[in-house]
């Protein structure tokens, strides 16, 4: 049977059991219940000096550079909604492009998860929650499986939980996931197909549950507004954001991938990144906490290279390049060496690989 006929009959079925869903999509926080994330008290903006970006034929391959011919016409003609270049904590090129404004938000998907790992961090550094080897019984003991007693939060973290889940092989799954009406109860319902810390699979379940002990952790506090307390408002975030929720019922913040944001907000957070958990003389989260990746042996060993939410470039077992990934072309890319971040947010990918593209740029300014 072809793809197309299985997509088509998938289409059919998801439509028949729910007419209200729909492709997910960079704009789903005007449309879906979110919780509200006004800016920052004192909201600071990032200093620029605008350049001109270097020739397309010298960071594009040869057949999109004649193609296309100048940055803006490349950038307008592949579905990208915001593109920001960084050098030295200073914003050299910004674009807003295809309806998307500065200052507007949209829906960041996967690369949420890099927020929530950030969190994590924090927790631990205000010994909110004991260290990232404890295991997820500790906030969920009700958890029947035993198998649960083995899953810690360093191996949701990691992408390691072993559960049977399939990101990219079970759309249906996927889609499923994407809608669910209680996030929450999907921990109960989840199943094992391999034991804790074994491999590595990319799942979006293992950042909902770890976010969701993160929120037990803080007890009486609300996760949102740890997020506010701890980190959104020490980034001096000067436009307001939305953090998708499963139900207006259930209210659950969707953790591995609802926060819906501006480019510029978003690029804050990567200088954070960037300067090892500090900003602005502030000290975030432990200095250390991301240079656990560093550490190759702490990536996983396949292609994908991933480390707390991050992917590290393979190319070079040293590499200090890494970006932050979400569906259809959400990045977020980190160039330690040359103190760049690049920054590219899309209605799709736009038939584009951006991955070494944004490497490339980030190499030459």
């Amino acid at each position: 049977m072809s793809t197309v006929i299985l997509l088509l009959i998938l289409s059919i079925v998801v439509l028949y059991f729910n007419n209200t869903l729909r492709v997910p999509s960079i704009f789903d926080g005007k449309f879906y219940s979110t919780a509200l994330i006004q800016p920052s008290v004192k909201a600071t903006s990032i200093p620029e000096k605008q350049i001109a970006l270097p020739d397309l034929n010298l960071w594009l391959d040869s057949a999109l550079a004649n193609k296309y011919q100048y940055p803006d016409f490349f950038l307008q003609q592949t579905s990208t909604t915001s593109f920001l270049v960084l050098k030295n904590d200073t914003l050299i090129f910004k674009r807003y492009l295809n309806g998307v404004k500065e200052g507007d938000f949209t829906q960041l998907f996967s690369v949420t998860k890099v927020f929530v790992t950030a969190l994590l961090g924090m927790a631990i550094q205000d010994k909110i929650i004991l260290d990232i080897e404890t295991p997820i019984t500790h906030y969920f003991p009700d958890l029947k499986n035993k198998e649960f007693n083995q899953l810690t939060l360093r191996h949701l973290s990691q992408m390691q939980s072993g559960l049977n889940y399939d990101e990219y092989g079970n759309i249906f799954q996927t889609l499923q996931f994407y809608y669910d009406k209680n996030l929450t109860q999907s921990i109960y319902s989840a199943q094992f197909d391999t034991p804790p810390g074994k491999q590595f699979m990319y799942k979006s379940i293992d950042t909902q549950i770890l976010g969701e002990c993160i929120k037990k952790a803080l007890g009486d506090t609300s996760i949102l507004d740890y997020f506010y307390l701890r980190l959104w408002n020490q980034l001096g975030m000067q436009d307001t954001a939305y953090w998708a929720l499963d139900s207006k019922i259930a209210r659950n913040p969707k953790y591995y991938g609802g926060l819906n944001m501006s480019a510029r907000d978003l690029a804050k957070f990567g200088t954070l990144i960037l300067h090892n958990g500090k900003y602005k003389r502030k000290q975030l989260f432990p200095k250390n906490w991301f240079n656990y990746c560093d550490d190759t042996t702490h990536r996983s060993i396949e292609d994908d290279k991933y480390c707390l939410g991050w992917y590290y470039f393979v190319d070079e077992p040293t590499d200090d390049v890494y970006v932050a990934a979400g569906f259809n072309g959400q990045i977020m890319l980190i160039n330690e060496t040359k103190n760049v971040i690049v920054i590219r947010l899309g209605k799709d990918r736009g038939g584009v690989d951006w991955y070494p593209i944004m490497k490339k740029l980030s190499m030459l300014v």
